[in-house]
Parts: C-alpha cells; sequence; structure tokens
C-alpha cells in the first residue's frame, strides 16, 4: 500500500467522544484512508507521533480573524491552536464586503 504520510504511535483523538487510542494514520490526497495499530505503506512522509496527541482540525465558532487574515494573509496563529476552520460575522460585526485588496479603506473609515 501506498500513502502521502503515515503517522506512527500517535494518541488518536477521532473527533466521535470515544476515548483516545494509540494507532497509526495514513493519510492519501488529503483524506485519512486508515487508522490502525500498524500500518504498514510506503509513505512520502513519515511522522513519529510518539508522546504527541493527533486530533481533527479545531473550529472556533467565534472569532474576528477579518482583520489578521486579510493584513498578514495567513491563517498561521489559528493552524498553531489546531484550529482550521473559522467562523465570521456571527455577532453581526463584520468588515465584509471589504477584501484584501481594500482593507486599508475600511481601516480608514473605522479609525
Amino acid at each position: 500500500m501506498y500513502c502521502d504520510l503515515l503517522i506512527r504511535n500517535g494518541f488518536i483523538i477521532d473527533g466521535t467522544g470515544k476515548p483516545g487510542f494509540y494507532a497509526d494514520l495514513a493519510v492519501t490526497q488529503g483524506k485519512i484512508i486508515e487508522i490502525s495499530a500498524k500500518i504498514e505503506c510506503q509513505a512520502d512522509l513519515i511522522i513519529d507521533a510518539f508522546g504527541l496527541t493527533v486530533c481533527p482540525g479545531f473550529i472556533d465558532p467565534h472569532v474576528h480573524e477579518e482583520l489578521t487574515v486579510l493584513t498578514s494573509g495567513k491563517f498561521e496563529e489559528f493552524l498553531r491552536q489546531g484550529v482550521t476552520t473559522t467562523v465570521n460575522g456571527n455577532c453581526g460585526h463584520s468588515i465584509t464586503p471589504y477584501s484584501s485588496d481594500n482593507i486599508y479603506e475600511y481601516m480608514a473609515k473605522k479609525g
């Protein structure tokens, strides 16, 4: 078997609410193809996750990341915390319809 990424020996939290467990995890084309105690496959990248937790990306349901993302163009601050998805504008405030092309216009108007 071939996979793009093989994560070995990680403590898996699968998001189902079940207790975590130690296992290997194989990924191909951005999708998890197998999770089991021992996976044998050829991989482009193998990560030894011994002592680390492997879990799905977290969703932050209330965040004001508009300025951060539009001025830096990066989500690094979120990714470092495991956040891969954000929900924005749910409190009635958003910088939409502004974009990275006219963010400075927005900032000048809002002070």
